[in-house]
């Protein structure tokens, strides 16, 4: 069973382009690790928000998201520049999944 992992950035609206190379780095990383499906990075219209980025990637299962966790994906973020962005991480399971109403037409 898949997995998502979400993950909260507080970025200054200033620092968009500072955080974006950092995050891009470790998208690519762990982009190519086994059992990584796809990932979508969201941005708040509101630059007042306090979480300003989210990261939501899907993984085939827990076990593969730890394991992309490897010394490689600790030495990308351990860099100073990442001390700028705390976050908050967690590991999610699907419970619901909606779609849109079908259409009453006539």
């Amino acid at each position: 069973m898949s997995v998502v992992f979400i993950n909260l950035f507080e970025v200054p609206a200033d620092r968009d382009d500072a955080f974006r190379a950092q995050w891009q780095q470790v998208n690519d990383y762990m982009a190519a690790q086994p059992g990584y499906h796809d990932h979508r990075l969201h941005r708040a219209l509101a630059d007042d928000a306090r979480y300003r980025y989210v990261n939501v990637a899907v993984w085939e299962s827990a076990e593969a998201w730890r394991s992309a966790h490897d010394e490689g994906f600790r030495k990308l973020v351990t860099q100073p520049e990442w001390r700028e962005f705390p976050s908050a991480p967690a590991l999610y399971e699907v419970v619901h999944a909606g779609r849109p109403a079908a259409s009453a037409a006539p």
